[in-house]
């Protein structure tokens, strides 16, 4: 008999470990630390590179279609001008096509379990996987140490010491699969890491929309046009090419799908009432009968993996089932790791085995879209809008320009959300930037000799702000030239440069000595490397080269709006 799907988590306490002494990481695991200190260090500024090229390309592709000439499909055409006669004007090269329909013809599948939804122009495939997750918590003690320079000056410094450390485990449904060999008990929380039906998104290659005119106007009623433009059903039509979905369509939220007898909408629960009455927006559940499942016994996915629907929110269930040899190949590692004989509470709990799999499904369905993107000729399909890609200007998907929006939509306003929504990706790859010049200046500054870190908290905002502004400035000036945006990148200059200087002579000053080896020193002991590890030069401050001075007030960074 197969095993229905548990939904309960469960918990288990794992090992506890005492550690006297200092809590230095060394061996393989210090240089595993100072690898990936290191590599939070350098990445960064890459990520920002890219962020910014993708952004510049995005600009420039957005900036070409706005100035494109752009046909309407809605348009009233009248007696003058045939439907034939407009096709023609779309397929010019170089010509954008814009229309909005309410009429969507479409029907996205995922024949891997047979399920068909009609009217969503794309498909969600929502995998789950039943996973043991590990917690680690740490408890420590501080205490005081000296360390010697290379010139036998001291200095104390506080660490961790005598620490604690306590594993937990709790088991329960996630959207990732984890990988338990990294576990400090792997044997006792085995996670398989079968993947039968990942996530994935599906679209109709022959979703059909037909464009009526004057539909794209705002003040369009479909009730007057259903009384007063009866001899223009048909419309300008054409097919959707799949591309055009590969980011979804804007502005509509992804609906979960759950199948119920009949179709019909089940009457909400207390707690949906109730929330209800607090103000809650209503449930977006699609209900769809039954009916549409009737293939899935024999699809694919059943026959393989022994996928079943189980409703309990839309879900299809896969129970996993471990082999003779895996099963006493991890008795064996409970053994190595004493954990063989660990009966715990949590242990009778019923709940989800590790390795079982399930998903859902969600779709996007508007009532109406707009569209924008060029017009081509599908010798089997008729009219077809796909998207037009700008070649040579960088990344292709930012060079695109094939949109779905839900909703009526002018071609200029789309155009203009698009470009908002790459403005706030960049804005938010920007603030991470933000964020990595913190530490970031901290070594800056003790290249210099200075030490941000005992300065106060506005020497510190200087010199984080000045090393952000130098590397954005400097990408700006690589990525958007000279002439683009020049009083933009001429500001973000003067402000690093101005911060920096301020910070630079108003900073505690550390000991002299090498500076690529005190440079290399911090990072190790941001890495928690023991002391052997780090020895500077000398802890004897630098002598002082100019009179610093302290700055009040406030600074207002520059943006780059395009």
């Amino acid at each position: 008999m197969t095993r229905g799907m548990n939904t309960m988590p469960t918990a288990r306490k794992g090992r506890t470990y005492y550690t006297p002494g200092p809590n230095d990481r060394g061996g393989v695991g210090g240089m595993c630390s100072v690898i990936a200190v290191a590599m939070l260090l350098v990445v960064p500024p890459f990520v920002l590179i890219a962020s910014e090229s993708s952004r510049h390309t995005r600009f420039v592709a957005l900036s070409d279609a706005l100035d494109s000439d752009i046909v309407e499909l809605n348009r009233r055409h009248g007696h003058r001008q045939s439907e034939e006669a407009l096709l023609g004007d779309a397929m010019r090269p170089g010509t954008l096509v814009h229309g909005t329909s309410s009429r969507i013809e479409t029907v996205s599948t995922d024949h891997e379990m047979a399920v068909s939804i009609p009217g969503a122009l794309t498909l969600r495939r929502n995998a789950e996987y039943c996973q043991w997750h590990e917690s680690k918590s740490q408890r420590c003690e501080t205490c005081t140490r000296t360390v010697d320079a290379s010139d036998g000056s001291t200095k104390e410094e506080r660490y961790q010491c005598n620490c604690i450390t306590e594993y937990n485990y709790v088991k329960s449904w996630t959207n990732r699969r984890i990988n338990s060999l990294g576990f400090d008990q792997p044997g006792a929380h085995h996670n398989p890491q079968r993947d039968p039906m990942p996530s994935a998104t599906f679209v109709d290659d022959r979703a059909k929309l037909t464009f009526r005119e004057g539909e794209g106007d705002s003040n369009y009623d479909d009730y007057d046009d259903r009384n007063q433009h009866q001899q223009h059903e048909g419309g300008v039509q054409a097919s959707l090419h799949p591309d055009m979905l590969s980011n979804g369509v804007r502005g509509q939220p992804y609906r979960p799908v759950d199948f119920v007898p009949h179709g019909r909408t089940p009457p909400p629960s207390f707690f949906s009432r109730f929330f209800s009455f607090l103000g809650w927006p209503p449930r977006s559940t699609r209900y769809e009968p039954m009916q549409l499942l009737r293939r899935t016994p024999d699809s694919p996915a059943a026959i393989r993996d022994n996928f079943v629907y189980v409703g309990q929110g839309g879900y299809f269930f896969s129970p996993y089932e471990s082999s003779t040899s895996s099963t006493l190949f991890n008795y064996f590692a409970q053994y190595l790791e004493g954990s063989l004989f660990d009966w715990q509470m949590g242990d009778l709990m019923p709940s989800c085995t590790a390795g079982d799999v399930r998903f859902h499904y969600a779709v996007q369905d508007p009532a109406v879209v707009s569209v924008l993107g060029q017009l081509r000729r599908d010798g089997r399909e008729g009219a077809k809008i796909t998207p037009r890609t700008m070649m040579g200007i960088g990344d292709v998907s930012a060079a695109t320009v094939g949109l779905v929006h839900a909703g009526r939509s002018g071609a200029r306003a789309m155009l203009l959300a698009e470009d908002s929504d790459s403005k706030n990706r960049a804005h938010v790859i920007r603030l991470v930037a933000f964020l990595w010049s913190i530490p970031a200046s901290r070594l800056a500054g003790v290249a210099f000799e200075r030490e941000l870190g005992e300065s106060s908290f506005l020497i510190q905002t200087e010199g984080t702000l000045g090393l952000f502004c130098a590397l954005l400035g400097a990408v700006w000036l690589v990525v958007w030239g000279e002439t683009f945006g020049a009083i933009e990148t001429a500001m973000v200059f003067f402000l690093a440069a101005a911060s920096g200087f301020l910070a630079y002579k108003s900073a505690a000053r550390k000991g002299s000595g090498r500076r690529w080896n005190a440079v290399w020193c911090r990072v190790l002991k941001w890495a928690n490397a023991p002391p052997e590890w780090r020895v500077e030069d000398s802890y004897v401050p630098a002598p002082a080269g100019g009179g610093g001075h302290k700055l009040g007030g406030s600074y207002g960074a520059g943006s780059k709006l395009s």
